[in-house]
């Protein structure tokens, strides 16, 4: 027997043809490997910038400032007594020179308030001036006082371990100051980088428009 089909039945028995072949799945499949080394994991540590704490140099600089002017101040004030009670010429010499200096490491250390507050540079480039100017007299004013004026006992051996100890303590305390000045200046220079970047941005867009006019 043969079997008959109408012509809608051999409509339905037509062959259909695959779906579309998935070029995009076939690739990945082709470039997949089953190596462990795709599965690990890449851990990068990064050191942090001097910007990223730079608040913290600012609040060093500010408490630093505060201290160093009340110090001073004190200072100044202590000698300006010890002056009105001092008789020796010699001795009062050493008084005015004290006071001198310890109106200039006022000076220096309301600067350094300023300057970190403000986050300028000059202020404190005042600062480590006037402060590094006061440590230069100090220590000749004692140099000139042991080998040149021996009968003069303003400068003994323990003041000169004091002295020689506080100038190393200077010179650490003065660091964080030092890296807060390199990072004001790296912020300076990549301020002044943008606005020349954009210039030139803006020229090469100025010459690529007539060009496109022309075309």
């Amino acid at each position: 027997m043969m079997a008959q089909y109408t012509e809608g039945e051999c409509e339905e028995l037509r062959y259909s043809p695959p779906p579309p072949y998935n070029t995009d799945f076939t690739r990945q499949r082709k470039h997949y490997t089953p190596d462990t080394e795709q599965d690990r994991i890449e851990l990068r540590i990064r050191c942090p910038s001097v910007s990223s704490f730079r608040w913290c140099l600012k609040l060093y600089c500010l408490v630093f400032g505060g201290l160093g002017s009340i110090l001073s101040f004190l200072w100044v004030i202590f000698h300006f007594y010890v002056l009105g009670e001092t008789d020796s010429i010699d001795l009062q010499l050493q008084r005015y020179l004290d006071i001198s200096l310890g109106l200039v490491m006022f000076c220096s250390t309301v600067s350094l308030i300023y300057g970190g507050y403000a986050e300028s540079k000059t202020w404190l480039v005042i600062y480590i001036t006037g402060s590094m100017s006061v440590l230069v007299l100090y220590w000749s004013w004692s140099a000139y006082t042991s080998y040149v004026q021996l009968e003069q006992p303003a400068y003994n051996e323990e003041v000169e371990n004091l002295v020689m100890f506080l100038s190393f303590l200077y010179f650490v305390l003065l660091i964080p100051i030092l890296i807060y000045y390199r990072a004001l200046m790296r912020n300076s220079e990549a301020s002044d980088r943008q606005p020349q970047h954009c210039c030139e941005e803006s020229a090469g867009r100025e010459d690529l428009a007539p060009k496109q006019e022309k075309v």
